[in-house]
């Protein structure tokens, strides 16, 4: 009788054994297929931040929690352009891809310049990080005092950037 619950036991063990490495595998599955699903070139993005990683989330471009759009996914990416490096593809045929973000910003739009989030404007009004939106122009334009210009030249795109006061 001690050698059939040594046995039960045994199959016990065996059987947790099996369902850790199942949830292990099925684990690595789900992150190679969430890389699968990188941003493409046009997607809007929002960053979720846990004080190591900056990971990429889905958004709809030009809602209030988008804060970039991939605008290049050749690595070539243009003064001021933020370059996020993802891996795209499932198993031998994944590659690391450096893509090129911008600002998915309008007028009226505010961000927090530290974090490079957008940002609710009435939230952080006086807020020394945050910045408002007070125009979009063509690249080479001019911005009236006292914005900043951001100029997205390879995508001949200026933003005006001012004190959110």
């Amino acid at each position: 009788m001690g050698k059939s619950l040594l046995g039960k036991l045994g199959g016990i063990g065996i059987a947790i054994i099996v369902a850790i490495v199942f949830y292990v595998v099925r684990d690595k599955g789900e992150e190679k297929i969430e890389q699968a699903k990188a941003p493409d070139v046009g997607d809007c993005v929002y960053f979720e931040k846990d004080g190591l990683n900056d990971e990429a989330k889905d958004a709809t471009c030009g809602d209030a929690k988008s804060s970039h759009k991939v605008v290049g996914d050749d690595g070539s990416c243009g003064t001021n352009e933020t370059t996020y490096k993802v891996t795209k593809g499932v198993g031998s045929d994944d590659e690391l891809v450096s893509l090129c973000l911008v600002l998915d910003a309008k007028k009226g739009d505010c961000f927090d310049i530290n974090e490079e989030a957008k940002v609710v404007c009435a939230d952080t009004k006086g807020q020394p990080s945050s910045l408002k939106v007070v125009s979009v122009a063509k690249a080479g334009g001019k911005c009236a005092n006292p914005a900043q210009p951001l100029e997205y030249e390879k995508r001949n795109t200026l933003l005006c950037l001012a004190p959110n006061a």
